[in-house]
């Protein structure tokens, strides 16, 4: 689409994370990941199938 997406940096773990929230799978060492500028990290597919749908942080919604 033609919005603009917040910025995102992309990362590989170096550490186990926790979980996805958006899949709710584990975030582990190795996988590739997106990092928004409130520092929520999440796998790098899911956000992308997320900002399709949604323009904001799962986590931190801006309404």
């Amino acid at each position: 689409g033609c919005f603009p997406v917040p910025r995102i940096s992309h990362d590989v773990l170096t550490k186990d994370a926790g979980e996805c929230v958006i899949c709710l799978e584990e975030l582990l060492q190795g996988d590739t990941i997106a990092r928004l500028p409130c520092l929520c990290i999440y796998h790098k597919s899911c956000i992308d199938s997320w900002f399709e749908v949604n323009r904001s942080c799962p986590e931190h919604p801006a309404d």
